[in-house]
């Protein structure tokens, strides 16, 4: 046992001396809360800021080799991690380049959605409007095929420049599997980093066209900010997906649902939690925002198990009420050591 235990530290001494021999800076025992867009988290055994495609690979190739847990982290939306931590190396990938030549905008994993947004319509290229005030980066947002205001990232994804396996490949939109707030990278079995992407925009058809963009940007992010306005991971829940017939029959039992839930077939996450009576609803520092149902917010001093014990209790309601099952948009991380 005591061998055991000389040997994991040698094979960890190891790995630190190799990681940092590239130029990589690496933090022991550095707290996650402040990447994180919540605001919660405990420690990662290891955090790795990385800077270039090559970094990346040489870290996930030694964080392999040693067969240490990885987890990749963007701008650290979207994301719950336990307060224990991650027990692994935590990869924060900082590929934050942008290329703009015609309708085609490449942009590594780690630029900002908010700033491609930005970026791209500046160059008079729309098609990122509804990205406008999301603070997670390319890489997460294609993950999780982020998407707000009827608009998604896969909408404008051609390509996908990833590590798979220690070797850089390119996939297609068409293998990425995209769903609604879901793609093959958010599969617990995908083995492959996002390291950049090619978009697809379109030009604006004149100046008119762009002072339009602009406006529609500025009521989305004063519609934002009267959602998030405290520490949050932003929504929660992934919004419940029907078919035309579940919808009507959904709307003839709960006759209050609105009637352009039913044409979209699809169940807004915070109508049913606000049907549950659950508006700002709080266990402990964690609170069901009481703007907008569907978000809960580190209302100060939180922990992480407290937004657990309430997502908990705000899925065992909706299934006592209306019988659905709602699933999680953001990702757990570290509850599985």
């Amino acid at each position: 046992m005591i061998f055991s235990f000389y040997l994991v530290k040698l094979t960890e001494m190891d790995f630190l001396s190799k990681i940092k021999s590239a130029g990589i800076i690496v933090k022991e025992n550095e707290p996650l809360a402040p990447y994180t867009t919540f605001y919660l988290g405990g420690p990662a055994r290891y955090l790795a800021l990385v800077n270039s495609e090559e970094q990346i690979k040489l870290a996930v190739g030694l964080a392999v080799k040693n067969k240490i847990p990885l987890f990749i982290l963007g701008g650290g939306s979207n994301l719950l991690i336990s307060d224990a931590g991650f027990a692994g190396l935590v990869i924060k990938i900082n590929l934050s380049f942008w290329k703009i030549k015609g309708q085609i905008m490449e942009c590594g994993a780690g630029l900002p959605l908010s700033k491609a947004m930005g970026r791209s319509l500046g160059s008079g290229l729309l098609g990122l409007e509804w990205a406008a005030g999301i603070p997670g980066t390319i890489g997460g947002a294609i993950a999780g095929n982020a998407g707000a205001y009827g608009g998604e990232i896969s909408q404008s994804v051609t390509s996908v420049r990833v590590l798979r396996q220690g070797k850089i490949k390119v996939m297609e939109n068409k293998d990425c599997d995209f769903s609604y707030r879901s793609s093959v990278f958010k599969k617990v079995d995908n083995q492959s980093v996002i390291m950049a992407a090619i978009l697809k925009l379109r030009q604006a058809d004149n100046l008119a066209e762009t002072i339009l963009a602009k406006e529609k940007i500025r009521k989305i992010i004063k519609e934002r900010d009267k959602k998030f306005f405290s520490a949050s991971a932003g929504s929660v829940f992934k919004n419940v997906v029907m078919t035309a017939a579940e919808a009507a029959r959904f709307k003839e039992k709960f006759c209050q649902l609105p009637d352009e839930c039913v044409n979209y077939q699809k169940i807004p996450a915070a109508w049913l939690i606000e049907q549950c009576g659950l508006k700002g609803k709080s266990l402990g520092g964690a609170m069901v925002s009481p703007n907008h149902a569907g978000i809960i917010v580190n209302n100060g001093g939180a922990m992480a198990a407290d937004v657990k014990s309430l997502i908990e209790l705000i899925k065992r309601e909706v299934k006592s009420k209306f019988d659905l099952e709602l699933e999680e948009e953001i990702r757990e991380v570290g509850y599985n050591f």
